[in-house]
């Protein structure tokens, strides 16, 4: 049985539609095939390219958020490195040298994970062949960045790893590739 208004597959005692909510009446008749087929397989190619254009701009704006991070980073490993301020008597004479060069070194460890991050947003977005596994790499490293990070490194695994997903990426790469 399918429903009138959406035709969507419904249980046979069924009253309203899962799908629409449309009130399921008597035994409705299959929908012709070609229609039904079409129409599904359109919104399907349609709804993946939203989610893969969504996940491509999420990861570049938290590329753009990282790399800012990053550079205050660097800049306040400088300044802890140089301190134009006198030092505690009881502070150990290094440890300042030592604090700006750590924060120094996690700055540009944030820059690199922009740079990927921002790298695999843009090749998202052309769907390029190697962007959907930087996507997932850098997926994995988001995680960490609780909670904004987490959100949407689980919102990747769903569009990088869901089987709509692998088939229109694959099939829109080899497509663009060609």
């Amino acid at each position: 049985m399918f429903c009138t208004q959406c035709g969507n597959e419904v249980e046979q005692y069924a009253r309203f539609c899962s799908k629409c909510g449309a009130a399921v009446g008597a035994a409705a008749p299959a929908p012709p095939v070609a229609a039904s087929s079409q129409v599904p397989q359109q919104k399907k190619q349609h709804d993946m390219d939203m989610h893969i254009n969504i996940l491509a701009w999420l990861l570049i704006g938290t590329s753009i958020l990282t790399a800012f991070g990053g550079m205050l980073l660097l800049f306040a490993g400088q300044v802890v490195r140089h301190m134009p301020f006198p030092l505690p008597p009881d502070m150990p004479i290094g440890v300042p040298h030592f604090m700006g060069r750590i924060a120094g070194m996690l700055g540009l460890a944030a820059i690199c994970l922009a740079a990927g991050g921002a790298s695999a947003g843009v090749g998202l977005l052309q769907y390029r062949s190697w962007a959907r596994a930087l996507a997932i790499i850098v997926a994995v490293l988001l995680i960490f960045h609780f909670p904004i990070g987490t959100v949407i490194a689980i919102y990747a695994f769903w569009v990088l790893f869901s089987q709509e997903g692998q088939e229109y990426y694959k099939s829109r790469s080899a497509s663009t590739m060609a």
